[in-house]
Formats: C-alpha cells, sequence, structure tokens
C-alpha cells in the first residue's frame, strides 16, 4: 500500500501544475510547453509503474 501512494501523490502534484501552469502563464512560449510536456509525462510514467505493481502482486 505504501508504495503506492508516492506514485498517486506525484500524478496529483502534476495535474496542479498543470492547471495552475495555464491559470498563471500569460505568453505560451516553448518554455511553457515544455513544462506541461514533462508533467504530462510524469503522469504518464507514474500510471505505467501503478499497473506494473498491480500485475506483480
Amino acid at each position: 500500500m505504501k508504495s503506492r501512494i508516492l506514485p498517486i501523490a506525484l500524478i496529483i502534484f502534476s495535474g496542479i501544475l498543470i492547471v495552475l501552469n495555464f491559470i498563471l502563464e500569460s505568453d505560451m512560449n516553448l518554455g511553457f510547453w515544455m513544462r506541461i510536456s514533462s508533467s504530462a509525462l510524469l503522469i504518464l510514467a507514474m500510471i505505467v509503474t501503478i499497473r506494473a505493481q498491480k500485475q506483480r502482486q
């Protein structure tokens, strides 16, 4: 159970960061899109990690 808490927390925090980036950023330059894509890739990696842990059990 403890090993599942960290990936879920990272998914939630990344989602919050994506929303805050869209709200607070005035110009959408390359840096903005790199921050959004890194948060989205982090969410994807944590989903894959959770699925791998479920298959192992």
